[in-house]
């Protein structure tokens, strides 16, 4: 292999590695955060409603922020924010060490919430201007399996409560925020700035701007999706463990075992569907034929018809099935985002996370308190069919994406 050929992939894995990396500990802040909370709920007084409602805080600001973020990562350079993004993260989960009540835990909720709004704007950004295209499909499963690595690695809070205690996990929780911070600004030379490719795409004719970007039908299908995909994702995560170990009579960190295998799970899965977004057209096969698998498979758990010994087999294929579907996802994204649009088309679209997390812990931790947790993978099933047949309507209502020639 040349030099020539072997310098752009060298650059790409550094790229990609460093972006994949950053999503993780977002996604790690996150369930960190509820983490906490779970573990210190009986002594601040929160019922896991409280609990819900304080994930649906900090969704509900990081999701009223993220479009506004998108705007600031076109305006000020994906770079700066994205670091910014990932310091504010660790002082949230270092803010919860203080934390003793559901007022202290709103307002840092807020603090992590600004942290996390920047990620998928910023995140997206870089890639699109910074990876080659033939290999995007897999920076976006590398992004993706990040961030399911950072959700998988969050329950180890569980386990430095335990060997240091809750002021030493909160800490300890929030150096890799620090650490990343300084790593994406230290690597200026290799982050391509997108804003050329947006001032490029202003000369094109016909180009939207303003709010009439994001009300084209393939834009807000899109958003919807992403809305009703997450409040299976994130509403499970957060609940799952005290479900499970209502329903199955699991322990607390047999309960967490199970959590990390799924994630894990959809981590393995967001690996290989890279290779299928690279390698596809039909994006939209593959997403809903991934969703409605998941479905299947989540059924079992549903109807309480699966041992404790399968439970973690079955939650590593349905975490795969549903992880397969997440770079097809992003490059449906893609197609459906006009050049130059990155950071704009991206916060919007993937606020719709923030509004489906919003919307799924405090229901699933109402139904927890009613004494009802096979209901949430009741309406997992169902949102999951419904998201497959949503896929491929995006695809039909996408604009052909036309490519702006920048120097």
């Amino acid at each position: 292999m040349s030099a020539a050929v072997a310098a752009p992939l060298n650059r790409d894995v550094r790229i990609i590695s460093l972006i994949g990396v950053a999503h993780g500990v977002s996604h790690y802040y996150q369930l960190a955060f509820v983490t906490m909370l779970l573990i210190v709920r009986e002594r601040a007084g929160l019922s896991f409603t409280d609990v819900g409602a304080l994930g649906a805080i900090y969704y509900g600001i990081s999701g009223v922020c993220q479009t506004a973020a998108g705007f600031a990562v076109d305006r000020f350079g994906a770079r700066p924010i994205l670091a910014g993004g990932l310091a504010l993260g660790a002082v949230g989960l270092a803010l919860t060490a203080l934390a003793d009540s559901f007022l202290s835990f709103a307002a840092i909720s807020v603090v992590g919430a600004i942290g996390n709004c920047v990620f998928h704007p910023a995140d997206f950004a870089i890639l699109n201007s910074s990876v080659n295209q033939r290999r995007l499909g897999r920076a976006f499963s590398i992004h993706g399996l990040g961030g399911s690595l950072g959700w998988a690695a969050a329950p180890v809070i569980y386990f430095l409560d335990d060997l240091v205690g809750r002021t030493g996990a909160a800490l300890i929780g929030a150096l890799p925020g620090l650490v990343l911070a300084a790593l994406v600004l230290g690597n200026r030379r290799y982050l391509v700035d997108h804003r050329i490719e947006v001032h490029a795409a202003a000369a094109v004719k016909g180009a939207r701007a303003g709010l009439g970007l994001f009300l084209q039908t393939s834009i807000l299908l899109c958003f919807a999706y992403f809305a009703l995909i997450a409040v299976n994702t994130v509403g499970i995560q957060q609940m799952a463990v005290p479900a499970w170990m209502e329903m199955f009579g699991l322990g607390e960190r047999h309960a967490a075992l199970c959590l990390m295998v799924f994630m894990v799970g959809a981590a393995v899965g967001m690996f290989v569907g890279g290779f299928f977004a690279d390698g596809m057209k039909r994006h939209d096969l593959v997403a809903s034929g991934g969703l409605l698998a998941a479905a299947a498979l989540t059924v079992p758990i549903a109807t309480q018809s699966v041992s404790a010994a399968l439970l973690l087999p079955l939650l590593a294929l349905a975490g795969f099935a549903g992880g397969v579907t997440n770079p097809s996802r992003d490059m449906i994204v893609r197609g459906a985002t006009p050049p130059g649009a990155s950071g704009k088309v991206f916060g919007f679209v993937y606020s719709g996370l923030d509004v489906g997390s919003f919307v799924g812990p405090p229901l699933f931790g109402y139904l927890l308190d009613l004494h009802l947790p096979a209901a949430i993978f009741w309406i997992a099933v169902c949102l999951y069919v419904v998201n497959a047949f949503m896929v491929l309507t995006i695809r039909q209502a996408s604009p052909p994406r036309v490519a702006v020639a920048a120097e």
